[in-house]
């Protein structure tokens, strides 16, 4: 049986020198088969000029030019670049080194370690979240923050659509049929897997399946040190946009595959803090701020984490309070990250979302300009840049925006509510009840995922007050305002619709509680019609004062 090694998306033989890239076999001359079996063999430690020639040439004279013409030519073969190497790194007057992560198939996998199927067009995939196999099963953070890493990875493959983590975190592949599980999401692929974490020591199992046909496109598992786990994220989302791509992706494609390195511990920090930062309270967000906090005092030279925290204090300004430690926080933070890593599609977002709170709404739209050119697919870039247009007052703009976000993320319900409200505004009445009936159909679909979906339930109500469903609008928002009450999500919509049914005395009552504290964004509320039945009431104007 053939023992087989795989590194990205090439498999190697080691008894018989075959190279394999997908189902295709990559022919080598014997001396350059030879050559990678050796540094393969000694994967990760240099390996000198002198041994390779022991290995490769025992016992016959020949010159340099033999070992140097088998290095370009495996270099040709594995597309690799010797200025930026992936596989083979030169160690100048000390040999060369095989520097990508292996991962052993074993001897009876050798005719399995080949993807078994063609991917047969794949358009759509989704991505669960790891299954938490640690002795402890307290690595949640590090199980949903690898998931997430790679979900966002992929959504810089063009024509490749990715269902949101709204979406695909509600399920774990071990309590359901992955078929089940794609049909419920509408992919034609999940990517899966699980994470087991022992000390330093590091092992993911990943598997890629057509949940069409049931088959498995490609599996793997990885045993590493921690500090290899940007290694196993970069050789996952290129082996399965690879597969998805028949081998084809563009430049900006294999940049976007890539993120910003930083060490293990800095690292931890930054996944603990994604996983606050969506929550919308502002106890979960102060947690974020301080893991990200964590991670820069750990790297300062990590921009992820300087976006993140922007976008954390960005979050609080807008709806906690406008206090301006925050703002400062965040034009400081997403300055950062933009020095730090001007190629980060989501450091020009963070940065964005700065420019807004200030109302420099020109150079907002700048950034959200260049987020959307290093990634045509970053749902935020879409969403902030039209909810920025929309406080500027530029409706027809944010209603095109907000169409733009919704195709890139099928799933959020957001963004049709939203182009719904702007259409209105602009008079496009037909366009604004089927934006609000796609918002509700959307909203009705992540609660059959999860019932207890504050935002589903308190945003759903206003597309339901639109389509004129008013007692399904009012137990909607009752709902939220039940599970959530110190939601500000949930008391602003509810205090929309009972503005518009009418209510009035209940949505100043509901107001009051967010605008009273000074929470709340002005320049959206002073665009937006939903509280044009308060705006002559003296006590609307009070709480509107006191905003920013």
């Amino acid at each position: 049986m053939e023992h087989t090694v795989r590194f990205g998306t090439y498999q190697f033989e080691l008894d018989s020198g075959r190279l394999w890239r997908g189902t295709g076999e990559v022919r080598l001359t014997p001396k350059a088969a030879a050559v990678l079996k050796a540094l393969v063999g000694r994967a990760g430690a240099p390996v000198s000029r002198e041994e390779l020639f022991a290995s490769v040439w025992s016992g016959l004279a020949v010159s340099d030019d033999a070992l140097t013409s088998c290095i370009q030519e495996l270099r040709k073969a594995l597309a690799d670049d010797p200025r930026q190497p992936q596989f083979i790194e030169t160690r100048h007057r000390r040999g060369y080194r095989f520097i990508a992560p292996l991962s052993d198939a074993g001897p009876e996998a050798a005719d399995q370690s080949r993807p078994a199927q063609d991917s047969g067009g794949i358009s759509t995939i989704a991505v669960l979240p790891f299954a938490d196999l640690s002795p402890g099963h307290d690595q949640e953070y590090l199980c949903a923050g690898l998931a997430e890493e790679l979900l966002n990875a992929l959504t810089h493959i063009d024509g490749l659509r990715v269902a949101a983590r709204i979406a695909s975190f509600q399920f774990r592949s071990a309590s359901a049929d992955l078929r089940d599980i794609g049909h419920q999401l509408s992919v034609e692929a999940l990517l899966d897997g699980s994470v087991r974490k022992a000390g330093d020591r590091l092992r993911v199992a990943i598997q890629l399946v057509d949940v069409r046909t049931g088959y498995h496109l490609w599996s793997e598992r990885f045993d590493r040190t921690l500090d290899d786990v940007f290694a196993i994220q970069d050789q996952i989302a290129q082996t399965v946009a690879t597969l998805l791509r028949g081998g084809v992706l563009s430049g900006r494609e294999k940049r976007g595959l890539l993120r910003p390195h930083t060490g293990a511990e800095a690292y931890e920090y930054y996944l603990r803090a994604r996983q606050d930062l969506p929550r919308m309270t502002r106890p979960d967000l102060e947690n974020s701020a301080a893991n990200f906090q964590r991670a820069i005092d750990l790297d300062a030279s990590y921009g992820p984490a300087f976006a993140g925290l922007a976008m954390v204090h960005a979050t609080l300004y807008e709806w906690f309070g406008a206090r301006d430690e925050d703002l400062a926080a965040a034009e400081h933070a997403s300055q950062r990250a933009l020095d730090l890593a001007p190629g980060l599609a989501e450091a020009h977002v963070a940065r964005g979302c700065a420019f807004a709170l200030s109302r420099r709404y020109g150079d907002a739209a700048g950034e959200f300009e260049a987020a959307i050119r290093l990634n045509p697919n970053l749902f935020d870039a879409y969403y902030y840049f039209a909810r920025t247009m929309f406080a500027a007052g530029e409706i027809a703009q944010s209603a095109e925006l907000f169409r733009n976000a919704a195709a890139v993320r099928q799933e959020d319900f957001q963004s049709p509510i939203l182009m719904a409200q702007a259409f209105r505004m602009l008079g496009r009445t037909a366009e604004a009840e089927e934006a609000d009936r796609e918002g509700i159909r959307r909203a009705e679909h992540v609660l059959v995922l999860n019932p207890r979906d504050g935002r589903a339930l308190s945003i759903g109500s206003v597309a339901l007050f639109g389509d004129g469903q008013v007692v399904r609008a009012l137990e909607w928002s009752d709902r939220s305002l039940e599970l959530y009450p110190e939601d500000t999500s949930s008391l602003i919509n509810g205090a929309c619709v009972r503005a518009r049914s009418g209510q009035h005395e209940r949505a100043l009552e509901l107001l009051e509680r967010v605008f009273g504290r000074g929470w709340g964004k002005r320049d959206w509320i002073e665009h937006d019609p939903d509280y044009d039945a308060l705006r002559g009431d003296p006590r609307f104007q009070r709480l509107l004062a006191k905003l920013k």
